[in-house]
């Protein structure tokens, strides 16, 4: 006789629970699953409904390409903020229950719920790029029209943009900040070290709780995963069991077994 569904939810629930506090280093795996309820979308639709991370539309036209990227990822951040599960894995790593968070994320919502540990493998929108003298600038310098440097006037680029094409930087570096020099190799972005950084994490890792991942960035604890999904994906043959649940769902029941506060 099969089990109620809320009974099989509850159960596992509680089993997540019990992992979690006994897990050493704990760590969490995300996808654009997890900003579904903020109204963000992936990498993948951005690319294949309109472009959004091509730096060559950006040149081209930055008033339409900077007018598409404020409807479709800031105007959400700012309107809709962090989901709930954000806001629970930020209170997780406060309480010191888990090490650190692994996204393949670029929407920076975990630190804007309170995450510090976090390892963006395919860069963040708090990362723009100046085309033209290589500074860095952070998510506030995108609310004009048409973002540009305060400095020298180029044209900023969004860190995912510039890394989809293989972006390049002008060869007088000397402005440009430790964070663009170690990454560059005779002027070209290389791939960056958060990739390594988030390998370590994970295969360092006794538990992994993979939620929303799109199965693009396929690594995860050697020993435990446990997923959070609707759907089976690549990561379901290795979990110990799969939630099969939003992740504002599971991550509210999470908080309430645990005492956590969902405000």
């Amino acid at each position: 006789m099969l089990e109620p569904r809320q009974t099989v939810f509850d159960r596992q629930i509680e089993q997540l629970a019990k992992q979690l506090t006994a897990a050493h280093r704990p760590t969490f795996l995300t996808g654009a699953g997890i900003s579904v309820p903020s109204h963000i979308p992936d990498m993948e639709s951005a690319v294949n409904q309109f472009g959004l991370f091509s730096q060559t539309w950006l040149e081209d036209d930055p008033a339409a390409f900077y007018q598409r990227f404020h409807r479709e990822m800031l105007d959400p951040i700012h309107k809709y903020g962090p989901t709930k599960a954000h806001r629970i894995i930020a209170q997780l790593e406060e309480q010191h229950l888990i090490d650190g968070v692994v996204t393949t994320n670029v929407d920076h919502l975990h630190q804007l719920a309170g995450n510090h540990n976090v390892i963006e493998v395919w860069g963040s929108i708090n990362v723009n790029f100046c085309l033209q003298c290589g500074r860095i600038f952070n998510l506030q310098a995108l609310h004009s029209d048409i973002p540009r440097c305060p400095v020298c006037h180029g044209l900023l680029s969004p860190e995912p943009a510039f890394r989809h094409l293989g972006g390049t930087l002008p060869p007088n570096l000397k402005q440009a900040n430790a964070y663009v020099r170690q990454r560059l190799t005779n002027g070209a972005w290389r791939v960056p070290l958060n990739d390594q950084l988030a390998d370590e994490l994970l295969s360092q890792s006794d538990l992994t709780i993979v939620t929303g991942s799109n199965e693009y960035y396929r690594h995860c604890s050697p020993q435990h995963v446990i997923e959070i999904n609707p759907h089976a994906t690549w990561f379901t043959q290795f979990a110990d069991f799969r939630i099969s649940s939003t992740a504002d769902v599971a991550f509210t029941a999470l908080a309430i077994k645990l005492q956590l506060n969902l405000n």
